[in-house]
């Protein structure tokens, strides 16, 4: 418990928002080649830590409406380029890495093997950033106990809703795990915000989403070449995160945060 409680303070006095700890049997049933003991053998727990995306970054839509420049394309394309995704995506990433690094090394100088992946299309060729990621972060925090999927196929929390980026540190230390979440985080279908203001349905329910339990894994289906394209012509870039009304009255307790 003492490296465990170290590491997360080290993690939070890094910048990090939530941390929590999943033993490698919660990954059990993976994909292929995606299980944390496949990539690090003997691993034995994942630390998943999650940096919040500032309120005013996230809702850079709203900046327009007081532009002298309204609606002018140039105004919106730099306020998501300069705005949202550099201050709430790269830095954060950036900074996720950098958290990653100093855990992962504090635990390899412990003498317990460590990895960990960049954050998603950081640093990565053009040429990857197709194919699935080596890593899944979203697993990793819903498995420690961070949040659970919604129906943004993202994870929701409950502290900040699906507004938080995320990176993971597999490693053979025998950490403490987290508990899992307790209570559901998205209103699921009797919500269906982000479903449906996605302005060219990208999302879609699995039938997963119909069961009232706790969503584990994702309970919808993400169209990647709709959503693409929805963000070049539309200012919807963010808009699943943005409108899901989770997270958005502080949260009682911290959801198996590491104390």
């Amino acid at each position: 418990m003492e490296l465990t409680t170290t590491l997360a303070n080290t993690a939070r006095e890094l910048g990090a928002s939530l941390v929590g700890v999943a033993p490698v049997e919660r990954f059990d049933g993976a994909p292929p080649a995606h299980h944390p003991t496949e990539l690090l053998p003997g691993a034995k727990a994942v630390m998943t830590f999650g940096i919040r995306i500032l309120d005013r970054v996230m809702e850079w839509p709203e900046l327009l409406k007081g532009s002298p420049f309204y609606p002018e394309p140039k105004r919106a394309e730099a306020l998501r380029v300069c705005l949202y995704e550099k201050s709430g995506y790269e830095v954060i990433n950036d900074h996720l890495n950098t958290i990653a690094l100093r855990v992962a090394t504090h635990l390899e100088e412990a003498g317990f093997p460590s990895l960990f992946f960049p954050t998603t299309n950081t640093g990565v060729p053009e040429e990857f950033t197709r194919i699935p990621a080596m890593f899944s972060q979203r697993h990793a925090a819903v498995r420690a106990g961070l949040g659970e999927f919604g129906l943004n196929n993202v994870v929701v929390t409950a502290r900040y809703g699906p507004r938080i980026r995320w990176n993971s540190v597999i490693t053979a230390a025998p950490l403490t795990p987290s508990p899992l979440l307790a209570e559901k985080t998205c209103d699921g279908l009797a919500c269906l915000e982000c479903v449906r203001q996605c302005p060219h349905g990208a999302l879609s329910t699995l039938p997963e989403a119909a069961e009232q339990g706790i969503w584990l894994n994702p309970p919808a289906r993400t169209d990647w070449n709709t959503c693409r394209r929805s963000r070049s012509v539309t200012d919807c870039m963010g808009r699943c995160l943005r409108v899901c009304p989770a997270g958005r009255t502080p949260a009682n307790g911290r959801n198996g945060q590491i104390a």
